[in-house]
């Protein structure tokens, strides 16, 4: 019986993890487990996330761009785009809720890169 592609890989990356963790010392490992199980508790926010989708327009350096929010809360919001950040960069971004007529302008600043976008928080909300 052959395992699909996907087990494969997977069986391959979790084995080259394995051999790596093993090449640590015991304080490293240590080190890494307390890492790996505050990043598990860290996607705790205070509010949930709510999905959607929702056009931004957002500058940063005068460079004019656009998203579209995936899921959003009071306090950020995920973005898909193409354009490539760092974390800690200013955005200055607007959209409109569906069935406003006033857009949402925030300075938000980037969180967390992901593989088709990024998360932000917002600093600042203010209606137009």
């Amino acid at each position: 019986m052959s395992l699909p592609n996907d087990n494969l890989g997977s069986r391959f990356e979790s084995q080259r993890l394995s051999q790596f963790v093993e090449t640590l010392t015991i304080d490293d490992q240590r080190a890494l487990s307390r890492l790996l199980n505050r990043w598990g508790k860290k996607d705790q926010r205070q509010t949930p996330r709510e999905k959607c989708s929702i056009i931004t327009e957002y500058v940063f350096e005068d460079r004019q761009c656009k998203g579209l929010i995936k899921n959003i809360s009071p306090y950020g919001a995920y973005i898909k785009s193409q354009d490539v950040f760092a974390v800690n960069t200013v955005i200055h971004q607007s959209f409109f809720f569906p069935n406003f007529e006033i857009p949402i302008r925030s300075n938000s600043r980037i969180v967390w890169i992901g593989s088709d976008g990024f998360g932000v928080q917002f600093d600042s909300l203010q209606p137009d």
